[in-house]
């Protein structure tokens, strides 16, 4: 239970410091974006893929430290 009271009070924190730094206006402007997601291109996402697949294939050949 204290857990959660220590999360609730740092997320009033966080809203309360987004709240000095950042107009109402401001702060639906960014949040409109939200409501038109933008496409990745296709070759963008290919791309992305492979490197991350190659990232993750060379981190599993790597023998591991922790022995």
């Amino acid at each position: 239970m204290e857990r959660r009271e220590e999360s609730g009070l740092r997320e009033r924190e966080v809203i309360e410091e987004i709240a000095e730094e950042f107009t109402t206006e401001e702060l639906q402007e960014f949040l409109e974006a939200d409501r038109h997601p933008i496409k990745a291109d296709p070759r963008f996402k290919e791309e992305l893929r492979q490197k991350l697949w190659n990232l993750l294939q060379r981190s599993i050949q790597r023998p591991s430290n922790d022995s």
